[in-house]
């Protein structure tokens, strides 16, 4: 580490690595362009609208308030999230009002409001630049790699493995990011979003960030997958590394090392879990089909922003615009990712009743934590977890320690502990202490020993009760506390680990910076094991690296055959596209192509085995046809069994009935996968073939069933 500071503290070096960097960051973009097929002046029109519909109106909106913050970066981080907030916010009022007026409008106009403001000096009732005097020369070389690294991380497991489908014969299509994009496509059209399987049930998942992304393809007419899998990544990358950065230079004292400190984050290589190399972590982060990366981002702002709002409140200075901004960020948190804001919720209170405990922190504070819980239940409870809503979720929210078999050394640990006869509840509190281990990787000693020494000098009075620096240890505690007993729907279960280990660089971070003068046997260990594990995670990392790498120029082969069930052809692009040019929006389709498993393995009763509309998704349809995967929770199977058997009706040839039964469903057209199911010609009986090629046969239902 000081090796790696001293080079990045050097002037020219610093400024030929910012060089390189930024030379790197136009090479991934060509490649995008060049050798993927990527639509680049969708990317820049995207681009445009975050910065005039959501950067800079959210920069507006903070001057408006006169809030004060200690540095560029952090009022680029709050901006963003403020933005992004009014986005959502308009998008509500748009339903009401019934027309785009306010979306198209309100953006650029305060973003010609903030750049007059900007640039009038008397306007802002000062002198000097806008922006505090930004330089390249102060900029971070550190945190140049850093981001260099995080978007060749995420192009790798993005665009680079997605080639557009009309390019090649078969492209990659992540199920979960066919999802998302049936998501987006269905709010670009409006709210709420409705089964057309199930009468009155609606789904709402965790949907604003996709509600952000519905913005530009309702108004500039972009389509899903070039928002989710071109613009995505670099979305991704800068909301990720600005808050990252904006969080851990706030919460750290040191903030010439905040981009060094992002860069040891990268090279951490946090999570290997699942394998000896690949991040879960990372890959949640950085691949970002489920808003992971979005929700950690906010819950960072929410930390940097509850800072601000209790240092002006604590001081008796006005802190109810702070106030406001904090509120609008877990209201928004919450709508990305409910889990994250459960547990920041949960740690605010945690933090607010021991400091009242110590009495450190007044009565009165009560109040704006009072506030703080309605604004979370009331996203929570009103958006996604309205009257009807359905989601997947099983029987039972608790499960001690699942988590820890997603370990594959688990299996080889016990059978050697065995060996020796250790007995069980010590085999089980190693395989904790390794997991543990493989989860912080280089944190974990520094993150330990930081957070025994600040809870011991905490509850002792010898040393002061920071509100925000003790959320920050009780958002790590509760976070590992959920993810090791709760059984949440979906991967709720990872959200609660990633949003404790995200903060865990900040605790261990202030551990080194408050101990850098300690001289103790005990310290040197300390940092020669940090040290060490930084090492090995970045081989790691590297090892990965490459992997993905070589992943990425697989892709390039046009003619290659991916995985059946992960994988889109040309033919299947094709007649997608018929679909959306041809029939009705408010059609319902009807489909055959079931995701995960053959038919022969499919069981009812599991919602993971159960996600079949992948080809209506990637339609671009006005409604969802994700499937009961989402919609049916486990322990409602026999209505999934009933769906499944009333949809294979439609493909029986021997099943006379077939229109008729489509009629009753309210199905529209039928789409039969000749890639997966060999239904033959269903011509007659209330269908009408009315497209064809190699992959896809389309049925139109007619009026009436004909021999």
């Amino acid at each position: 580490m000081d090796i790696i500071e001293k080079t990045m503290t050097n002037d020219k070096l610093n400024n030929a690595v910012k060089v390189l960097c930024a030379a790197a960051l136009i090479i991934m973009i060509s490649m995008c362009g060049g050798l993927y097929h990527a639509q680049i002046g969708r990317l820049a029109v995207f681009a445009l609208y975050i910065v005039f519909y959501v950067q800079i109106p959210g920069l507006y909106i903070l001057d408006l308030f006169s809030l004060k913050f200690s540095h560029i970066s952090t009022k680029l981080c709050l901006g963003l999230f403020t933005g992004w907030s009014l986005i959502i916010i308009q998008y509500f009022i748009t339903e009401l009002i019934g027309t785009n007026i306010l979306l198209y409008v309100a953006g650029p106009v305060l973003s010609v409001l903030y750049i007059v403001f900007v640039s009038v000096p008397a306007l802002r009732g000062k002198k000097g630049k806008a922006f505090g005097g930004f330089s390249f020369n102060r900029m971070s070389g550190a945190f140049a790699v850093f981001a260099v690294m995080a978007l060749a991380y995420s192009l790798l497991y993005t665009q680079y493995l997605y080639m557009a489908p009309d390019t090649c014969d078969f492209t990659y299509l992540n199920a979960d990011r066919g999802f998302h994009m049936g998501l987006i496509e269905t709010l670009s059209h409006g709210w709420p979003m409705e089964s057309p399987w199930v009468n009155g049930i609606t789904f709402n998942y965790h949907i604003f960030t996709e509600m952000m992304y519905s913005v530009p393809v309702r108004l500039f007419g972009l389509s899903v997958d070039t928002v989710l899998v071109t613009c995505g990544p670099f979305m991704t990358v800068y909301t990720f590394s600005l808050s990252l950065y904006t969080v851990l230079r706030e919460m750290c004292s040191n903030t010439d090392k905040t981009g060094l400190y992002c860069l040891a984050v990268m090279l951490a290589n946090l999570y290997i879990t699942r394998s000896s190399t690949n991040s879960l972590a990372f890959l949640f982060i950085f691949r970002n089909e489920n808003a992971s990366g979005y929700g950690i981002s906010a819950a960072f702002a929410l930390m940097v922003a509850l800072k601000y709002w209790y240092n002006a409140y604590s001081s008796g200075q006005p802190s109810r615009r702070y106030f406001i901004v904090l509120a609008a960020f877990m209201m928004l948190l919450t709508g990305i990712k409910g889990p994250m804001g459960l547990v920041m919720i949960g740690a605010v209170w945690g933090t607010c009743l021991l400091g009242m405990i110590l009495r450190k922190v007044p009565g009165k504070t009560l109040v704006p934590v009072l506030v703080l819980s309605v604004c979370f239940l009331l996203i929570y409870v009103v958006i996604l977890g309205m009257k009807g809503q359905s989601n997947g979720g099983g029987t039972s929210i608790f499960a001690f320690a699942t988590i820890a078999n997603i370990a594959y050394y688990k299996s080889a640990l016990i059978a050697f502990m065995k060996g020796f006869g250790i007995p069980k509840i010590i085999r089980l509190a190693v395989v904790l202490v390794v997991f543990l281990a493989f989860f912080f990787t280089a944190f974990f000693v520094p993150f330990c020993a930081g957070y025994i020494r600040e809870l011991c000098l905490v509850l002792t009075g010898r040393k002061k009760f920071d509100f925000p620096a003790v959320t920050v240890y009780a958002v790590v505690l509760l976070g590992m506390v959920f993810l090791f007993i709760f059984n949440y729907s979906g991967h709720s279960q990872v959200y609660f680990g990633l949003l404790a280990l995200l903060f865990s660089p900040v605790i261990a971070f202030r551990f080194l910076e408050d101990m850098s003068g300690n001289k103790s046997a005990w310290m040197r260990l300390v940092r020669i094991a940090f040290a060490v594990c930084l090492v090995i995670s970045t081989m790691t990392l590297a090892g990965h690296y490459q992997k993905l790498a070589d992943g990425a120029v697989d892709a390039l082969d046009t003619h290659k055959t991916y995985d059946t069930y992960l994988s889109i052809s040309k033919d299947e692009y094709n007649a997608m596209k018929w679909i959306e040019s041809n029939t009705p929006y408010d059609s319902l389709l009807a489909t055959d192509r079931y995701y995960s498993v053959s038919l022969d393995e499919y069981d009812v009763k599991d919602r993971w085995k159960n996600r079949f509309f992948l080809y209506s998704i990637y339609s671009n349809r006005f409604c969802y046809l994700e499937g009961s995967g989402y919609n049916i929770p486990d322990d409602k199977w026999e209505l999934r069994r009933d769906m499944l058997e009333k949809n294979s009706a439609l493909y029986d040839s021997a099943n006379a009935r077939r229109g008729d039964d489509a009629r009753e469903l309210g199905v529209d057209y039928v789409i039969v996968s000749k890639r997966f199911t060999d239904a033959g010609n269903l011509s007659g009986k209330g269908y009408e073939l009315c497209f064809s090629n190699d992959d896809i046969d389309i049925y139109q239902v007619t009026d009436r069933a004909a021999d």
